[in-house]
């Protein structure tokens, strides 16, 4: 089973960091100072830290991590019955352990929802350096 992704706008980032890593025992992955990576149950948290330039309507969504080779079959599926990207697909560290790829859509109802891809979920997610 592969692990589900939300992500989400925190009116206190190091508070709710402590919540995640001190009370329901869970770990931290990349860390920027400004987001972070709850490894939540084996599934990925993406914890944004609030600021007026960053509303939560923006940021907030959810999404898969899915295999690369059915990422980019819905990337076909999509452009072939014309649905518009809000983030086109793109592919980061190509070729590595730690390449990955996203893209940002809107269902029916305005809800965004992010489908990516990682090489290695573990040593992309995981990795402490941001």
């Amino acid at each position: 089973m592969k692990p589900f992704h939300l992500s989400f706008v925190v009116p206190d980032l190091e508070k709710t960091r402590d919540f995640y890593l001190n009370i329901l025992g869970c770990d931290i992955g990349r860390d920027t100072g400004e987001w972070i990576d709850i490894i939540f149950f084996e599934h990925q948290l993406t914890l944004h830290q609030e600021r007026d330039k960053k509303p939560a309507v923006a940021i907030d969504h959810f999404g898969a991590i899915l295999e690369k080779d059915q990422w980019l079959a819905i990337i076909e599926k999509l452009t072939t019955n014309k649905i518009a990207f809000e983030l086109a697909p793109t592919i980061r560290d190509e070729g590595s352990e730690a390449e990955s790829g996203k893209f940002v859509i809107k269902d029916p109802a305005g809800n965004l929802l992010e489908l990516k891809y990682y090489n290695q979920f573990s040593v992309t997610v995981a990795a402490k350096d941001g």
